[in-house]
């Protein structure tokens, strides 16, 4: 894995109570961190009655705008702190569910076909690129025919753009971000066409939609 020894140990528990604050306050590495939530939510196209699985879902800043859409959501996040603040935000309401999950991209507690929408925010940049595949294998088991996969984050097109950006940037450390160009295979093998939109020279968001790949033979 790239970068494995010097990769930074992130203790997100301690993390919980500054997080929000953090990274409204920060215009660099979360430029338009509000601007890339929505277009997750948005292009989610969730509507009511709708399910929905938020994955590193931290202090859930993505619930009140899928709630506003009338939809039910599951938050999964390995940190007890993230989720008790994601639960303060929307309080007791029936249609949210939130689990503790020690690898919650790679061992999703649901069964196959059971949300209308996987979608995650500046999470996904943790996992290893060695998992990346895996991980979106499994967010994509989970997912209904015509559901959409959607995710927001820390992203580069190859690793030749990310060495470029962390040659420039000095504000941007090393992470396994996501390179498109190393995913796309992945959504090519599952059938699926893996779109995206940039919104900084370091936030993209990238979405993909299930299709049905069930062969129906002709008489």
């Amino acid at each position: 894995m790239r970068g494995n020894k010097n990769r930074k140990i992130w203790d997100f528990d301690r993390w919980a109570d500054r997080y929000d604050e953090a990274v409204s306050s920060d215009s660099l590495l979360y430029a338009r961190y509000e601007e890339v939530l929505d277009k997750v939510v948005e292009t989610a196209n969730i509507s009511s009655g709708k399910r929905v699985l938020d994955i590193g879902t931290g202090t859930g800043s993505l619930i009140p705008r899928c709630l506003a859409r009338g939809v039910s959501v599951v938050g999964l996040d390995p940190s007890k702190n993230m989720l008790a603040k994601a639960q303060e935000k929307v309080g007791t309401d029936s249609k949210v569910e939130f689990l503790q999950v020690v690898e919650p991209f790679l061992n999703i507690p649901y069964p196959d076909a059971s949300f209308d929408a996987v979608i995650s925010t500046y999470a996904f940049h943790h996992i290893p690129h060695f998992l990346k595949g895996d991980c979106v294998r499994e967010m994509v088991r989970v997912l209904k025919i015509g559901g959409i996969w959607v995710l927001g984050d820390l992203v580069f097109l190859n690793e030749k753009t990310e060495k470029e950006a962390l040659i420039k940037y000095n504000w941007l450390e090393e992470e396994c971000f996501t390179r498109i160009e190393e995913i796309r295979p992945v959504f090519r093998e599952l059938r699926m066409e893996l779109n995206s939109q940039q919104f900084t020279p370091v936030s993209w968001v990238l979405w993909a939609i299930k299709p049905n790949n069930e062969i129906v033979q002709l008489d």
